[in-house]
């Protein structure tokens, strides 16, 4: 899933540090929206460790 996780849009350093973390969900949000909020965010971290690993074995960047 990382391939898909990952696109330009989402690696670029500004925009993950603008992106809002799911902890600060605002109060409007309901139930599931938060919910939805922590999975995406779980999975970003997720793909973002297993590309670490990759290049940690690899000794390259597969994106670059």
């Amino acid at each position: 899933m990382s391939a898909v996780t990952f696109s330009p849009d989402t690696l670029s350093r500004e925009t993950r540090s603008a992106a809002p973390k799911a902890g600060k969900a605002a109060a409007g949000k309901g139930f599931f929206a938060r919910l939805m909020d922590a999975i995406i965010a779980a999975r970003m971290e997720q793909a973002e460790r297993e590309l670490s690993r990759y290049v940690q074995l690899n000794g390259r960047d597969p994106l670059n």
